[in-house]
């Protein structure tokens, strides 16, 4: 038998190979993220990497299915050499590939927090130039990473087992013992991919990494891309689950549709500032509103944040830039997948351009990247701005950031003019760039702005002077005290902070309202969200008509009643009254309060099962509402 066993002896040992080099690489993104999880011991780790083996032969078992079937099947040509040089390419290439995505992922993750799946080549269609220059400077900093792929490469070539090469005429015995022995493998093979056997098991999801991590933020270092990138593509996981089968219970539990306001409408111009990047770790005045003080890298936001409507704890809703858009300007949420990415985008939305355009205003929304950047331009059509400016029509690329954007001073002075061209009244938004990666700065300001301890700081005191800037102009304008500014961030970013690395402090970002003649100012200690903008803004103009939005107005709503979601490596975080309630879709993980314990060491989800009980009710209206009106195009009210 051993003619017959010593081609699958090879393959297993080949797979055993790669299997092996699937833990290096853990171990390698591991360390390179090292300060991103300074809760990992050594213990914490060897579990990680147990429970990721279960995703690593899945993934491997996708990536070598060609190679396998090649090696295995009951033909005579397998002793050739062009068929024996074909069946080491199919296993060498595919693998060496899948490490290579993963050791880029090990950058990657810094950004956002989960491992890349297919949304990422969706979000970043029209990016190709702008990827390939970042991939490069990214693979000259992190050079340790492409030695640690060339040897990967070494091994796999070096380590690959052939069977015997010996040319023996096949009988019509030989073919099937040969055809037994591939489909011996066959169910173990499905299985493996699946990540169990059994018609009661369901494929192996993103979700299953909940049993083996103790916080969502872990569950890059159990998964590996490669499985990432599998089990999304052409995925769509919006399918309702009917916790509340009642329509009346359910809508009594939660509604997305908020009432007109009345009296009269306040046409207040609006212009809504989308700061790329900017954290509330960055901030010195958000930080000693929760008890600590830390260095600002954004001293003009810190100071118009003390004349402006903030709040203790805002948060941002995803990971992406592509999801500030739809919740800023619709509250439209994006649960599990970037709601720009789904089918479900591509019809009109009422967004606070299309709807306050109903009432006479002018809208445009601005950005200096490409036109196709980021889906930016999609969504600001959709949403219902009557023009968009980006790059092109700027018109002068020595402005150019050789990578992304228009530097963001220019391009803000830009905006500024396109305003006063306006007629009013008029609600326009700026999606600002130069604090994005790579982190560069013009060379007249190399040097001027503290370097910090991250590359991003000092980008961040870049944007945040072109920001002065834009507000310095803005003044002297005849419709700067007429108009409501809304400031946020689109995301967070880079930091060392370990209470801005943990689930909730990922998302922390400023959001602040402000108005010229000082009628906003102070601090409230409920959860504010950007599902929120939507809703608050409504209220300050007096909206006379019902509107759309899964967040809250907040200020009109008990602090206590706040709330905010987010989805987190297919984990739900639901914030409301000081507790934030992680969610697996089907069951409750874990409870914090998120205020008294910032880096999220006590889970209190068994000694506070009625709170727990009680938010989970809630976030499960909240989903249920979300996938339902997803699916059945419910997502906006009729003109």
């Amino acid at each position: 038998m051993k003619r017959y066993l010593l081609p699958l002896a090879s393959v297993l040992w080949n797979l055993a190979v790669v299997l092996l080099l699937y833990t290096v690489c853990r171990l390698l993104f591991f360390l390179v993220n090292r300060p991103l999880f300074p809760e990992v011991d050594g213990a914490l780790l060897f579990k990680f990497c147990k429970g990721g083996l279960r995703f690593d032969l899945s993934a491997l078992l996708y990536t070598n299915l060609p190679y396998i079937l090649l090696a295995l099947l009951p033909l005579q040509a397998r002793s050739k050499k062009g068929y024996r040089l074909a069946t080491k390419c199919l296993y060498v290439i595919p693998n060496f590939f899948a490490y290579a995505i993963d050791l880029s992922d090990s950058v990657y993750f810094a950004y956002t927090s989960r491992r890349t799946t297919c949304a990422f080549f969706r979000e970043f269609s029209g990016g190709g130039d702008n990827l390939l220059k970042i991939f490069l400077h990214e693979a000259a900093v992190h050079w340790y990473l492409v030695l640690a792929g060339a040897v990967l490469l070494f091994i796999l070539i070096k380590a690959y087992r052939e069977p015997s090469r010996e040319e023996i005429p096949y009988s019509r015995k030989d073919y099937l013992l040969h055809t037994a022995v591939l489909l011996a493998i066959l169910y173990p093979l499905v299985g493996g991919m699946r990540g169990g056997f059994g018609a009661t098991v369901r494929p192996l999801s993103l979700n299953d990494v909940t049993v083996h991590i103790d916080k969502p933020t872990q569950a890059g270092i159990v998964l590996n891309t490669a499985f990432s990138l599998y089990r999304t593509i052409g995925s769509e996981d919006f399918t309702e689950t009917p916790w509340y089968p009642d329509e009346a219970a359910l809508e009594a539990a939660f509604s997305p549709i908020h009432p007109a306001f009345e009296g009269p409408m306040q046409k207040k111009n609006v212009v809504i500032l989308i700061l790329e990047s900017f954290s509330a770790a960055y901030s010195g005045y958000l930080t000693a509103l929760q008890g600590q003080e830390r260095e600002s890298y954004m001293p003009f936001l810190d100071s118009l944040m003390q004349e402006s409507l903030v709040f203790r704890h805002s948060f941002a809703h995803g990971r992406l830039s592509i999801d500030a858009l739809p919740a800023i300007m619709c509250g439209i949420p994006s649960l599990l997948e970037s709601f720009t990415l789904t089918p479900y985008a591509q019809d009109q939305l009422d967004g606070i351009p299309r709807e306050l355009g109903r009432k006479g205003y002018s809208s445009a929304f601005y950005h200096g990247a490409h036109r196709e950047s980021m889906a930016l331009a999609g969504s600001a059509h959709n949403t219902g701005f009557q023009k968009e400016y980006s790059r092109a029509d700027y018109g002068n690329d020595a402005d150019y950031d050789g990578t992304w954007a228009i530097w963001d001073e220019p391009f803000l002075q830009y905006f500024k003019r396109g305003i006063d061209q306006m007629p009013e009244p008029f609600v326009v938004s700026v999606f600002t760039a130069s604090s994005h990666n790579p982190f560069k700065l013009p060379k007249e300001y190399e040097g001027v702005f503290p370097e910090g301890t991250q590359p991003i700081h000092k980008t961040i005191g870049y944007a945040d002077y072109s920001l002065r800037r834009f507000f310095e102009e803005a003044r002297k304008a005849p419709w700067y005290d007429n108009t409501l500014f809304v400031l946020t961030g689109d995301h967070t970013n880079q930091t060392d902070l370990p209470e801005y690395l943990s689930g909730c402090g990922i998302f922390s970002i400023p959001i602040l309202f402000y108005a010229p003649d000082g009628s906003l100012k102070g601090v409230r200690d409920g959860v504010a969200q950007q599902l929120d903008i939507k809703p608050t803004l409504y209220h300050l103009l007096g909206y006379d008509e019902p509107y759309f939005s899964f967040g809250c107005d907040l200020l009109d709503t008990p602090d206590a009643e706040t709330y905010a979601i987010q989805t987190l490596n297919g984990t739900y975080q639901f914030y409301q009254d000081g507790y934030m309630l992680l969610f697996d879709g089907q069951k409750s993980i874990g409870l914090y309060h998120f205020v008294e314990d910032r880096l999220m060491e006590k889970d209190l989800l068994t000694a506070e099962p009625e709170r727990a009980a009680a938010m989970e009710g809630k976030l499960k209206a909240i989903i249920q509402q979300y996938m339902h009106r997803l699916t059945h195009n419910q997502l906006s009210l009729e003109p």
